[in-house]
């Protein structure tokens, strides 16, 4: 598989890090395709009647081929369940899970893809969801999740919602993936600080290697400008090498927000000039995320954009190939600034909450948590990756499937992974190829920013003010679009980021900064 990394000079890594649906340990083939309840499962298998479990999740890529569906089938019959899953694709989801909240009883688990934010929060006190907190206790694989991942998703001491592990370091947005093939042909280093990135794109968009003047160098999307004002999303590495904070910055009783700093006016100007020289998708302010870019990548008209080491899956890459057969992509692991600034973004170590809708009754609760204790134990880690033995692959090695041609096509349209709905805890869960030498390239870069880990002090924290006023980052959004695209000076954006600290970043800094100190004063 032609796929290259770089690796910047750091000290030395080791061990740990992140995301997307499956994990790395061993577990033996037998799990795979076995018919009988796990050892050590909390689901009384076919002692009882199956649990009927109506369930809605997002979808990234393609959904499962549900007609006669040997994966679905052998899941259901292993975790006595009667599983139905609606898949939504990402870029429908909020609406459809906002429909399916105000309904009430439509579903009896849902993924709320935003995890504890203000929405959650306020729903939770509305008494949308069961609290979960007593039906956990008997969990043997949900309740490895690590305690801080478990304390950030709480809300008053209670869990209505049980968090999808995925990594601390980086998530979605981890690294820049770049094409190797088009780095060579003009002689170019994979880059590793931003002046050999910004020289790169520039020579993309000079001499056009996807031809046609339909060269993208860097495609990125707009941000939706709720919780941050953006402009742009899928730029976390290039912000790091400025040295912007991860969102809030604490120096004792100062709370800085990222855009206050000079660093952020200095990634502003860095837009600005690459928007205007025709480094950047010109339809990224349109884009809505990060599908939409990934999509561009692997159409073969974009250059380089922002995602995490699942990303070169081989899957990706043959999708890559099809449009041009000599694409190679490399990974960028570490994007350094001018001074040596990098970072890649600590976080809850989760990536959405299951939450289960106040309107089940509450002898089902405990199934449901049953089902998803289940699909995180060690077997199922092997499902996720090999499916059903003698359909999906003939064997589980080392975290690989063994397959042949005709049951990885047959993997694709089943995609067992797609209905594993609660993962296994993994520092390496975004480490999901199925080829040893990719695996251990995922594994490695994952290893390498967990070294650079930039931490948001007020992570796990929510202003009520900003929740009741989920628009005070629009306008500041809006006018700091128009500088990035050549319309506005950058005094509009200042008096943006005066206006927002003295009217609402006072108050939603305030009560940050006040569950902050409440936490840490009993410590």
């Amino acid at each position: 598989m032609n796929i290259t990394r770089k690796l910047v000079p750091l000290a030395a890594s080791a061990a740990l890090m992140v995301t997307a649906l499956a994990g790395c340990g061993g577990g033996n083939n037998s799990a795979a395709g076995s018919t009988a309840a796990p050892e050590g499962s909390t689901l009384s298998g076919a002692a009882s009647k199956p649990a009927s479990i109506k369930a809605m999740t997002i979808l990234f890529g393609n959904p499962p081929e549900m007609t006669n569906n040997k994966a679905l089938e052998d899941l259901e019959k292993r975790g006595n369940v009667d599983l139905n899953v609606t898949f939504v694709p990402s870029e429908a989801y909020t609406d459809k899970l906002s429909v399916a909240v105000s309904a009430g009883d439509s579903y009896d688990l849902l993924l709320m893809d935003g995890g504890k934010d203000d929405k959650f929060n306020n729903l939770v006190k509305m008494g949308a969801f069961h609290d979960l907190t007593p039906y956990l206790a008997k969990t043997k694989n949900i309740s490895q999740i690590d305690e801080v991942v478990w304390n950030g998703a709480k809300i008053d001491g209670k869990s209505y919602g049980i968090p999808r592990p995925r990594g601390l370091y980086g998530g979605g947005e981890a690294n820049i993936l770049i094409r190797k093939d088009w780095l060579d042909k003009y002689n170019l280093p994979v880059p590793k600080t931003m002046d050999e990135l910004t020289n790169a794109l520039a020579v993309f968009k000079e001499k056009d290697p996807a031809g046609g003047g339909k060269t993208i160098p860097f495609t990125i999307y707009g941000s939706d400008g709720v919780n941050s004002p953006g402009p742009f999303s899928g730029v976390l590495p290039i912000q790091y090498a400025f040295g912007i904070p991860n969102v809030w910055k604490l120096e004792g009783d100062n709370v800085v927000r990222d855009f206050q700093t000079p660093e952020y006016k200095a990634f502003l100007e860095w837009l600005r000039d690459s928007w205007s020289k025709g480094l950047i998708d010109k339809d990224a302010p349109v884009l809505k995320n990060q599908g939409q870019a990934r999509s561009k990548f692997l159409a073969g008209t974009a250059g380089a954009f922002v995602g995490n080491v699942s990303d070169i899956v081989e899957t990706n890459v043959e999708k890559l190939k099809q449009t041009d057969p000599k694409a190679e992509i490399a990974i960028v692991d570490v994007l350094e600034g001018a001074n040596g600034q990098k970072g890649a973004s600590v976080l809850s170590g989760y990536y959405g909450l299951w939450a289960v809708p106040s309107s089940v009754p509450e002898d089902k609760v405990q199934q449901i948590v049953d089902f998803l204790d289940f699909t995180a134990s060690e077997e199922n880690v092997a499902f996720s990756k090999a499916g059903v033995t003698g359909i999906h692959s003939s064997d589980f090695k080392n975290g690989v499937a063994v397959q042949t041609e005709e049951q990885k096509k047959q993997y694709e349209l089943d995609k067992p992974n797609n209905f594993i709905l609660e993962n296994r805890a993994d520092p390496y869960v975004y480490a999901n190829s199925k080829e040893t030498d990719i695996l251990a390239l995922q594994k490695a870069t994952l290893d390498t920013i967990s070294k650079i880990g930039v931490e948001n002090p007020f992570l796990s924290y929510n202003s009520q003010y900003a929740s009741k006023n989920p628009d005070s980052y629009k306008k500041m959004s809006a006018v700091m679009t128009k500088y990035v695209l050549g319309e506005g000076a950058w005094e509009d954006v200042q008096k943006e980021i005066d206006t927002w600290t003295k009217g609402p970043g006072e108050q939603i800094t305030k009560e940050l900064l006040d569950q902050y100190k409440a936490e840490h004063s009993t410590k």
